[in-house]
């Protein structure tokens, strides 16, 4: 398995925690206790971002551009 690069922007106990992930997805493992608990954090940083910003609806402008692209080329 190819080594992670060290980032600065990433708190070493989340490096830590996803370098574990890593290795067991790349041993066949799978943790669902680990995966739900993923699924929640996710969930709440989501409603916080939804909280600070508001519903952002970037995802259907982009797939419009990148479709409207292949037909014009």
């Amino acid at each position: 398995m190819k080594v992670l690069q060290e980032n600065a922007a990433i708190p070493p106990e989340l490096m830590a925690e996803l370098r574990q992930a890593a290795e067991k997805l790349d041993k066949g493992e799978r943790d669902r206790e680990a995966a739900k608990q993923a699924a929640r954090r996710m969930d709440q940083r989501r409603e916080e971002n939804r909280k600070l910003f508001g519903v952002q609806n970037i995802g259907v402008d982009i797939i419009r551009q990148m479709r409207d692209s292949r037909c014009n080329t």
